[in-house]
């Protein structure tokens, strides 16, 4: 209708001009004809974009893919979204992990931590304290492992350490493009009770023996969430043994009598957290290091099932290849394994 009374109004405005008759109309006629023929051509005029965006509107709508997912516990669900809220007024990130299970342990005869395989009990506490700024971000973490079985094999010694660690690690990050980043880090890994060889009182390792440390200076390279690959052309790692007279240093890859060993080399460390889904958490820590002379290769990958909100599974698969250590006996190194499979109590802690 509007279309159909503007082309009227134009015909009319050609007559009237055609027939030399404008000068017929007042001045408040012919004012008041142009103002309709331009607020009928303004409404032309925006129907006509109204129309060409709500079709460009249409067209980008995205499909939205509604998948099937786990029924999630509604608890956990209010804790995660009362998390993301809290995180929002913070860069630091806080996370505490305590696991106590029974364990069924399977180590080979030249694991260098020694013990034996059998079923045991295992704690594990484990914590992380990170900052993530913009541009800057530092990880922290801390874990503590303590496990011992009884042996019936032994009669020396009614319960047996089968796994002692205090490991803590530190990592700086500076970004320099989008997911790369100058990368700063150090660990501390040593053990805290003794563990003896079955039916007999040598030691294999003790309290602070070893004590390991590294130092390691590259770049991090993070392409998805959950996955570091760090490569650090400048790595430094230090050896030491704090009783000599009970532990044998040459288990340890350091000459027989030495106490402290220093090299300096190259080291490459991958680390990924995987959740296929989110009962399932596959942690993978794998760690190389060469100074040039001898190689250390250690994969350590971790998965972790949840029963309930209190209860998860835990197997540990635990290979090592040190060129450095050689087992009495052997003529040439080889490669060391150990599997944990554990079920119990877990918890986390924000």
């Amino acid at each position: 209708m509007d279309r159909l009374l503007l082309d009227m109004v134009a015909a009319q405005s050609a007559e009237l001009h055609a027939a030399d008759t404008v000068d017929t109309l007042t001045l408040a006629e012919r004012i008041r004809l142009d103002s309709i023929a331009r607020e009928l051509a303004e409404i032309d005029s925006l129907r006509a974009l109204n129309a060409k965006l709500v079709v460009k509107t249409v067209e980008q709508i995205p499909t939205i893919q509604v998948e099937k997912s786990w029924i999630k516990d509604a608890e956990e669900d209010r804790n995660d979204v009362l998390r993301a809220i809290r995180d929002m007024k913070t860069p630091w990130r806080k996370e505490a992990t305590l696991m106590l299970q029974i364990t069924q342990n399977y180590v080979t005869r030249n694991w260098y931590q020694g013990g034996s395989s059998s079923f045991a009990g295992l704690g594990i506490a484990k914590g992380n304290i990170s900052y993530i700024g913009e541009r800057f971000t530092w990880e922290n973490t801390g874990e503590l492992r303590l496990g011992g079985s009884t042996i019936s094999a032994d009669s020396l010694h009614k319960v047996n350490t089968t796994d002692d660690m205090l490991r803590l690690y530190s990592k700086g990050n500076c970004r320099i493009v989008p997911k790369l980043f100058v990368s700063l880090s150090s660990e501390i890994e040593t053990r805290l009770l003794p563990t003896y060889k079955s039916n007999s009182n040598e030691m294999k390792s003790g309290p602070f023996s070893p004590f390991r440390f590294n130092a390691a200076f590259g770049i991090d390279y993070k392409p998805v969430k959950n996955l570091s690959i760090s490569f650090s052309p400048l790595s430094y790692k230090v050896i030491h043994i704090m009783d000599t007279v009970h532990v044998n240093p040459t288990e340890f890859g350091l000459e027989a009598g030495q106490r402290t060993q220093h090299n300096v080399g190259s080291s490459v460390r991958i680390e990924y957290l995987w959740k296929p889904v989110r009962e399932v958490a596959i942690e993978t820590r794998f760690y190389t290091y060469t100074n040039y002379k001898n190689v250390e290769i250690d994969l350590e990958v971790n998965c972790d099932f949840i029963i309930n909100r209190f209860m998860s599974a835990r197997l540990m698969v635990h290979p090592r290849y040190d060129t450095s250590v050689i087992m009495e006996g052997d003529d040439h190194a080889k490669i060391q394994f150990r599997e944990l499979l554990s079920v119990g109590f877990a918890h986390k802690f924000h």
